[in-house]
C-alpha cells in the first residue's frame, strides 16, 4: 500500500490544479466541479495530516 505523506499529497494537489486550469480554458464545467470536490477532499486529508504530527 502506498504511503500517504504531505509530500505525496502535495504532489497530487499540484496536479489536480494544473487539470482544473486547462479544464477552465477548454469550458467543461463538468470536469471543473467533480475535481475541485476532490481538491477538497486532499486539501483536507492534508490539513488533517499536519494536525497529526
Amino acid at each position: 500500500m502506498k504511503k500517504i505523506d504531505s509530500a505525496y499529497l502535495n504532489k497530487k494537489i499540484n496536479k489536480l490544479n494544473k487539470k482544473i486550469h486547462r479544464a477552465e480554458e477548454q469550458g467543461d464545467d463538468n470536469k471543473v466541479w467533480w475535481r475541485k470536490m476532490k481538491l477538497d477532499k486532499l486539501k483536507h486529508q492534508l490539513k488533517k495530516l499536519l494536525k497529526s504530527k
